[in-house]
């Protein structure tokens, strides 16, 4: 079993957010040939256009941080789908998106996992059906013990540092989230034969969007950090410093 410690560190991390508006076009001028070919595979004009502007968010801010046309970046994908840079082993990155908000966390000498929700994401009935498939025996008892609406944001935080967590180790809720488990205040967490082999820090908490649209946010780290930098982009500003 591997700690996860919420709250210590000293990693440089950068987390970047990007809002995405409707109607707004988003080029894929900046993506690779096999990335423009799976940006056509999607069937959904809304996935489609997530896809691309996730691609440019990456390939902006991390070309902009080594000194590297975006486009000239090379980005490859392992066999669980996660992303990585080819020619800079040292820098992680992952990418999270709910509705039409993107985040971008990136980690200088460490492995990262991100993970962001609107508030509202869990209507009642459906955190009520999710929770025994997502909390261990022990945060099910913990959490059937609060209010309705004390659920349903507590199943939330939950959520999002599980699954930060499990991206970062490059599986996502592709493999069982209930193997990674929280103390209620946070401080302690811990999953199941990990392949990192360390403590991870995990970090969260909340921002506030356009439109009344709050959301949850979760950092998980394989190197303890004391602060995260959040950068906050709006499209068109992005789309005219980037493109």
């Amino acid at each position: 079993m591997a700690a996860f410690r919420e709250g210590e560190g000293r990693a440089p991390i950068e987390l970047h957010s990007l809002h995405l508006r409707d109607g707004l076009h988003i080029p894929d001028s900046m993506l690779s040939v096999m990335e423009k070919k799976r940006a056509a595979a999607f069937r959904s004009s809304a996935a489609r256009r997530l896809f691309v502007a996730g691609r440019v968010l990456c390939r902006s801010i991390i070309g902009n941080m080594v000194g590297c046309a975006p486009q000239a970046l090379s980005l490859a994908i392992t066999p669980s789908g996660r992303p990585y840079l080819c020619d800079y082993p040292e820098i992680d990155f992952n990418l999270s998106h709910s509705g039409d908000r993107l985040a971008l966390a990136v980690c200088h000498g460490g492995r990262v996992g991100i993970d962001i929700e609107r508030l509202d994401a869990f209507p009642e009935e459906i955190a009520f059906e999710i929770m025994p498939l997502i909390l261990s025996d022990q945060e099910l008892d913990r959490v059937q013990r609060l209010a309705a609406e004390a659920r349903r944001t507590v199943l939330l935080s939950y959520w999002v540092r599980k699954e930060a967590a499990l991206k970062l180790l490059g599986e996502g809720f592709l493999a069982n989230p209930q193997t990674v488990t929280l103390d209620p205040d946070g401080t302690t967490s811990s999953v199941e034969a990990p392949p990192l082999g360390e403590p991870i820090a995990i970090r969260s908490g909340r921002f506030d969007g356009e439109e009344s649209q709050h959301f949850h946010w979760a950092v998980a780290t394989s190197n303890a950090t004391t602060e995260l930098l959040w950068r906050h982009h709006a499209e068109r500003d992005f789309l005219t410093r980037f493109l």
